[in-house]
């Protein structure tokens, strides 16, 4: 090797053995600070994922009291299950109560809880109609009078009886709404 050879691989090795020297001294730098953030995103996931357990049970608490109402109400219009127990007036009072119960929850839900929600009860009752006019239930009075033992004949006017709904449109829209309610419980599923 001639000296100017010599001289550039000496001048090689130098700028290598820096590099070198560089990287040892960054490489746990680089270790310290990607485990420190491997720490701080696996902390953020396990809070997520707490944040995430809360409100699905919250959402489980919510239609735990929901889903019982809104299965009174579909007995109630497609005369099964427990349809004969259900008066007129507990039918608008289930209402009353399932209207304040989504109101409050919705926020712990997507928006699309009431969109569901109102889909299926304005199949069912006529409302929203103004200041000075009740509710009513958009169903038939004539087979409940004769079902129901201890009928009341003032219930009548509970009923609209112009504005019936398909038993088949509604029992789509109830299906829609439980299984809103069941991806929002369970979103793998």
């Amino acid at each position: 090797m001639s000296p100017p050879d010599a001289q550039v691989t000496k001048q090689i090795w130098n700028s290598l053995h820096i590099v070198i020297s560089v990287i040892a001294v960054l490489a746990p730098v680089l270790i310290v600070f990607l485990l420190l953030r491997f720490r701080r995103i696996k902390k953020e996931l396990i809070h997520q994922h707490q944040k995430n357990q809360k409100l699905i049970g919250k959402r489980i608490e919510i239609y735990e009291r929901i889903g019982p109402k809104l299965n009174d109400i579909l007995s109630f219009f497609s005369y099964t299950g427990n349809w004969k127990e259900l008066s007129p007036p507990d039918i608008m009072k289930l209402k009353r109560e399932l209207d304040k119960e989504i109101t409050i929850s919705t926020p712990l839900f997507s928006k699309d809880l009431n969109t569901k929600y109102n889909s299926f009860i304005l199949l069912c009752f006529v409302s929203h109609s103004g200041w000075e006019h009740k509710e009513k239930i958009k169903t038939q009075y004539e087979m409940r009078q004769e079902h129901i033992a201890d009928w009341n004949s003032d219930w009548i006017h509970f009923f609209d009886t112009n504005n019936v709904v398909e038993g088949i449109k509604l029992k789509e829209r109830y299906d829609g709404l439980m299984e809103y309610f069941k991806h929002e419980i369970n979103p793998t599923s």
